[in-house]
């Protein structure tokens, strides 16, 4: 589906519909997002891939990224939040251990379950 012209001028006006609201997003996530919509329709109403692109509006899709990227935005501009937990003064070995989590997250692919596992083992 990728390398239809149908889908590449799809990403191009939804990625130029998002720049009129004033929001960038990666063009893969477009992609991935454009190529669910399409999918989905197709299986729900039983029809082809090419058939489906008659119910696609890039401007919709432009306001629903723009919403979806608002709502993100949102709710990680608390304080604090993106920031490691601070130890306890009387505990460097527990300190030891959580300066490593980042580090833990990315070694495990983001597998958040075996890093919380491990530093409640070494803890």
């Amino acid at each position: 589906m990728r390398n239809t012209k149908a889908f590449k001028e799809a990403v191009a006006q939804t990625l130029t519909e998002l720049a009129h609201r004033w929001v960038t997003l990666a063009p893969a996530t477009v992609q991935d997002t454009i190529e669910r919509q399409i999918t989905t329709v197709a299986q729900r109403l039983r029809i082809q891939v090419r058939s489906a692109w008659r119910y696609f509006d890039a401007s919709l899709t432009a306001d629903r990224l723009a919403q979806s990227a608002a709502s993100y935005e949102g709710s990680s501009s608390e304080k604090d939040v993106g920031q490691a937990p601070m130890p306890p003064l009387d505990n460097p070995e527990l300190a030891v251990v959580l300066a490593g989590v980042p580090d833990s997250l990315a070694r495990s692919g983001g597998d958040l379950y075996a890093v919380i596992i491990n530093v409640a083992v070494n803890a």
